[in-house]
Formats: structure tokens, C-alpha cells, sequence
């Protein structure tokens, strides 16, 4: 993997919204409750829309399409008047496989409406045998319908028929390949808890690689991460030569992500795959910190697996990924409440801008160097307003430091006039002054909205339809600690209940700047979420 700046520039200056300029002290009050004791502050944050993707198993593709050839030559409408003309069912059957196989072929060279007619067709003639049938359908003929109807996602109709042939055929040799399909086609229509009625009991093994890829998302969906981490792991061991790998390796990531598993299990797990030299390791760090951990919310893990990235390379990290890194650690850093962390790693990302030259274009290293500004005016916002003395270094360190390579002019003068407000802040401020502010704490909390999408990405792969609003609301100390946290609707198990008690165990875990104003801070926050459109 070589990082380009595109991969993740895209949106840093947007990343947890805008910053506000920078204001003095205030009361903070906006239009939540009313405080209770003097030095409360109560308001309510923007409303934030939350767009998720639907994540589905998408390295299966389709089981093959079986061929049942004509013993003799013939053309395809004569296939059509023996099939049409043939009364016996079992015959039937027979020379419906055949009529499936002819149309199918005849497919492969069709384009358009015309393609799609003749496969319809074939999943018709079979659709028609096996209902003449009735419960003495051959396996063969549900086994090719099973195909159809995957082939044109059809799933309600594959999970008849593979569910069909696996009731039929218990102990065929391919019965747990066959499972594989019927639990797939459960998936597809969200029936998450049927799916992994289907594979639950089977022991999974490298040698079944469909059936334990499908286990690992029924087990994911369900809620057992664990289970659905190992049955994906194993999946990847038998993945070997099949069609689909660049989607198993985004699972692998995505899971890696999501099932709660530790980065040193995620690397162990992960090393067979990516490889043992420094590169690949490199590659396997820099993916898991800059999608994994990312899109999951755990800024943690983030920052360590970039890090361990930039060491198993040393000095070989290219230049172009450089800046990238180490300013993804500097926002990551910005969540976990360390301000002086988060100035190193967006110092470090500056620093790294000169020896990238001519593979980072003028306005990649503009957009990192007025994505570091911003920062800036965030921690000289937190400052100003919460009076939080770790706030003042920071916000001044990188004022200095952004402030020389700001190109444009009216950018560089409004961040000068910036600058010059901070050290008369920092003359005037007056001990015991200082609380929570609305815009200021909104763009900081609004960095967290990536854990309230991944809480409710959970949620929409047992419901594709699942949309609305959640309500959260905290209650934090002078210390900036959430003391205390409530949702509308409550935590439960499903649907909007689930989300937002996903959102609230996350929440449990915020932090807020020190307040120099002794008092209680309470926020609503109002998440609308809804599908993002494919």
C-alpha cells in the first residue's frame, strides 16, 4: 500500500465540522433545560445527520451455474417442444435441466433486455418442472433453480430452493456448501437470525470457506463478535483461487473493525494474509488504522496501528504518506482529550510536508496545512472559552507554526488577527472564568459522529429500512468527565433502541475540557440517521 494524499484529504478540513472563530468567555447557555444552580450551563447541539452504509456479503458472488447437456445435438426451440411435450414429471425435470442449460448458453451471448429475458426464461422452465413435481422435485432441479435465483436476486425464491434441496438432500456430500447458499439467501433479506440457525451447528473449517464466511456475517449480525471474527478469519484461510478475494479483504477490515477484536489479534490473525515483510506489514498497519479503526471509531487503536506502521518502516515511509499519517493521528488524538498528542502528531505532519515534493500537489499540502490551522482555532476556542490551560500551547504552537505557509493572503491575515486574539486572551484571562460554549463543544463533539454511524450501521445491517432521530443527552462535571448520560428512546435491543444505546456506551467514554467555572454542563445532542443512498 502507498498512501496517497487523496486517500484520506478528502475530507480533513470537514472532519468534525467547522471550527467557529474564536470568542471569549461566555455563559454557554443555549436552549436545552434550564441550569439548576448558578455556573449550570444547558444547550442543544446542531442536529447531525448521520448517513450509514449498508454492509453486505458481497465475496460469494454466485455458487456456478451447473450444465446439463442434451445427449444429442439439437436446436434450441426443438429442446422447447420435447420439454413442452413431455408429460412424465421426473422426464420433465430432465429435459427442463437441458432447456435451462440451452437458454443459459444462449445468454452468455445476448446483451441487454434480450440476456435478461433468456435467463429468466431458463429460471421459468425449471420454476415449472419442479412445481409439476411437487415434493418429489429432483435435487438436480433445485440445485439449478437455487442458482437461478441467485443469479437473478430473486433471494425469497434461492431460500426455497436451496432450503429445499438441503431438507431434501441431509447428507449429500455437498450438503454444507448448500447450507452456505441458504443462509446467504437469508441474508440477503435481513433474516440474520434464520441464517445462522442454518450454520450454527456446523463446525466450521477452512475446507467449507463459503460456509464459514457466511456464518461469520450471520454471527456478526447477530451480535456475536467474537464468533463472527474467527468464522471470517477462517473463511480467509480457505479463500485460496476463488473469485471475490478483493471483497473477503474488505471484510476482513471491516470486521477487524467492528468485532470489538484487539489490534494485536487483528495483526496475528491478519499477518498470513498480508505477509511478514516490512512492506506488507506496513500496508496491513496503515489499512487498519486508516479504515478499520477509523470508520469504526476506536481513535485509539487508530493512532497505535499508524504508528506501528511508521515504525515497521522506519525511514522507508514514503514521503507522501507521511503527512497524511501523522495528521490522521493528530485528529484521532483530538477525540481522546490529549491536545499536547494531538499538536505533536499535526506538527509531525507539517514538518513531513517539505520532503514530499513533487508526489504531493500545492493544494494537498494546503489543505493539511489549513487543516492544521483549524485545529488551531479549535484548541484556541477551547481555550478562550472553557479556560482548559491544556488548550493554550497547543492552539499557539500551531499558530506559529501553520501561519508562514498559509498561501493566501486574506486566510493568512484573518489567522494572524487570530494569533494576535489568543495571546491577548491568555494576558487577560481571569482564574475561575472560563465554561462550556455551544459552537465550540458542538465541533468537538461533532468529531465523535463516526462512532454514532458505526452504532447505527450495526443496527441497519438486521434492518435496511431503520431511520429517525436519537436523542442523546449528557450531563458532564467541571472536569469535563460525562457524569451522566440519557437517550430518547431508551436503550434496548433493537432497532432505534439499540442505536442509541450503542451511542451512549461510546458517550460514557467523551471528555469535555476543564471548565474553570465550578458547575454542571448539560447537552442534547439529536442524531437523524437514515441510509445512505448506493
Amino acid at each position: 500500500m502507498r498512501i496517497s494524499l487523496a486517500f484520506v484529504l478528502t475530507g480533513l478540513v470537514a472532519c468534525g465540522g467547522s471550527t467557529p472563530a474564536p470568542e471569549a468567555p461566555t455563559g454557554g447557555t443555549g436552549s436545552g433545560a434550564k441550569p439548576s444552580s448558578p455556573g449550570d450551563v444547558s444547550f442543544d447541539v446542531q442536529p447531525i445527520e448521520v448517513k450509514g452504509v449498508m454492509f453486505e456479503p458481497e465475496a460469494l458472488g454466485s455458487p456456478g451455474m451447473p450444465l446439463v447437456e442434451a445427449k444429442k445435438k439439437t436446436t434450441l426451440e426443438k429442446q422447447r417442444q420435447v420439454y413442452e411435450k413431455t408429460k412424465d414429471p421426473v422426464q420433465k425435470e430432465a429435459q427442463a435441466a437441458v432447456l435451462a442449460t440451452m437458454l443459459y448458453q444462449a445468454s452468455k451471448t445476448a446483451k441487454g433486455d434480450e440476456q435478461k429475458k433468456l435467463q429468466a426464461d431458463a429460471r421459468q422452465v425449471l420454476r415449472d418442472a419442479a412445481a409439476n413435481s411437487g415434493d418429489k422435485v429432483d435435487e438436480i432441479t433445485l440445485r439449478l433453480l437455487g442458482s437461478y435465483e441467485l443469479m437473478l436476486e430473486d433471494y425469497p425464491a434461492a431460500e426455497k430452493a436451496w432450503g429445499g434441496l438441503v431438507t431434501k438432500a441431509p447428507k449429500d456430500k455437498d450438503v454444507l456448501t448448500n447450507k452456505a447458499w441458504w443462509a446467504y439467501s437469508l441474508l440477503k433479506q435481513y433474516k440474520n437470525a434464520e441464517a445462522l440457525a442454518v450454520v450454527k451447528d456446523e463446525a466450521l473449517s477452512e475446507k467449507t470457506p463459503e460456509l464459514a464466511y457466511v456464518a461469520a456475517w450471520a454471527k456478526w449480525r447477530t451480535g456475536d463478535d467474537a464468533g463472527a471474527w474467527n468464522a471470517i478469519v477462517t473463511a480467509a484461510k480457505g479463500w485460496a483461487g476463488m473469485p471475490g478475494r478483493d471483497a473477503l479483504d474488505r471484510d476482513l477490515l471491516l470486521f477487524a473493525g467492528r468485532t470489538n477484536t484487539s489490534l494485536p489479534d487483528a495483526v496475528t490473525a491478519l499477518t498470513p494474509f498480508y505477509g511478514k515483510n516490512v512492506d506488507q506489514q506496513y500496508d496491513m498497519l496503515a489499512k487498519l488504522g486508516l479504515q478499520s479503526y477509523q470508520y469504526a471509531g476506536r481513535w485509539a487503536d487508530g493512532v497505535a496501528a499508524l504508528e506501528k506502521a511508521v515504525q515497521t518502516v522506519g525511514a522507508k515511509v514514503p514521503v507522501n504518506d507521511l503527512p497524511v499519517i501523522r495528521y490522521e493521528q493528530a485528529e484521532y488524538t483530538v477525540r481522546l482529550d490529549d491536545p499536547q498528542t494531538a499538536a505533536k502528531f499535526a506538527t509531525q505532519a507539517i514538518e513531513a510536508l517539505p520532503a514530499c515534493g513533487a508526489k504531493c500537489s500545492a493544494k494537498d499540502m494546503e489543505t493539511i496545512v489549513m487543516s492544521v490551522y483549524s485545529m488551531a482555532r479549535l484548541f484556541h476556542n477551547l481555550y478562550a472559552t472553557a479556560h482548559d490551560d491544556r488548550y493554550y500551547q497547543p492552539a499557539h504552537d500551531l499558530y506559529q507554526l501553520t501561519l508562514p505557509k498559509i498561501t493566501n493572503d486574506n486566510s493568512r491575515k484573518e489567522a494572524q488577527q487570530a494569533a494576535d486574539f489568543l495571546e491577548r486572551s491568555f494576558k487577560s484571562m481571569r482564574a475561575g472564568v472560563g465554561t462550556h460554549e455551544k459552537q465550540t463543544i458542538g465541533a468537538l463533539l461533532n468529531r465523535h459522529n463516526q462512532e454514532a454511524q458505526a452504532c447505527y450501521e450495526h443496527a441497519l445491517s438486521s434492518n435496511p429500512k431503520l431511520a429517525g432521530s436519537v436523542v442523546v443527552n449528557l450531563e458532564s462535571d467541571q472536569t469535563g468527565a460525562i457524569k451522566g448520560v440519557s437517550t430518547e428512546p431508551k436503550a434496548g435491543l433493537a432497532d432505534l433502541s439499540a442505536v442509541a444505546g450503542c451511542i451512549a456506551e461510546q458517550a460514557k467514554a467523551w471528555k469535555l475540557p476543564k471548565r474553570a467555572q465550578a458547575g454542571s454542563t448539560r447537552i442534547k445532542l439529536t442524531y437523524a440517521v437514515s441510509p445512505a443512498k448506493s
